[in-house]
């Protein structure tokens, strides 16, 4: 029987992802419902004295920074918005243009292992488990491209690595959010994309 989320009681669709959904989430369906938690919120009155919202309540807006340009905006209790990320097209689109290919793979891989990190215990992860759950949208990827993209983001930092249990070759990975040095999963791909060799050398060493 699929899981329900404990805030709206909707289905949590990590397994089968639709529009809108992530396929990280585990806990809760969505971004929305895990901050609404996680703040401790409630419901709220309707607003604009209509007669027939009198004694009712809503879910409220809640705020968060545009993962992109920081600029404030707000998430609601909506089936297509619950895990929005970006204030505009405009800040999708100049991340999608540091990265030619596969901009979409790499974001969510990374975001899948942050996300992995921060919430729950096991926190390592094979190529197989990344790629299987990058492909639950849809972007399909295998295991050996997991590795590749993996060896180019330890080198950034943000990703740790370690030999599987009883294997001399096979590696698992995990996030590593200091490397981030406070910048959200999409900006630093987009800062470590744009910057020359030098920089990034020079951006791996200094200190926040």
């Amino acid at each position: 029987m699929a899981q329900t989320c404990p805030v709206c009681s909707r289905k949590i669709m990590c397994d089968s992802p639709q529009k809108g959904d992530v396929a990280w989430e585990e806990t809760y369906c969505s971004k929305y419902c895990r901050l609404y938690s996680e703040q401790g919120l409630e419901k709220v009155p309707f607003e604009g004295g209509f007669a027939r919202h009198s004694g009712q309540k809503r879910w409220p807006r809640i705020a968060i920074p545009c993962e992109m340009c920081d600029k404030e905006i707000m998430l609601v209790f909506d089936i297509e918005k619950r895990n929005r990320a970006f204030c505009s097209r405009k800040c999708w689109n100049n991340l999608k243009s540091c990265q030619k290919r596969g901009i979409q793979k790499t974001l969510n891989m990374l975001s899948f292992l942050y996300h992995r990190k921060m919430y729950y215990s096991d926190a390592w992860l094979s190529p197989s488990v990344i790629a299987e759950r990058s492909g639950r949208k849809g972007i399909m990827c295998s295991p050996t491209t997991v590795g590749l993209s993996m060896k180019r983001w330890r080198k950034a930092g943000i990703i740790e690595s370690r030999l599987k249990g009883g294997s001399q070759h096979g590696h698992e990975y995990r996030f590593i959010p200091k490397g981030l040095k406070g910048m959200t999963v999409s900006q630093f791909i987009y800062k470590w994309n744009n910057m020359s060799y030098a920089e990034k050398i020079s951006f791996k060493t200094k200190e926040l």
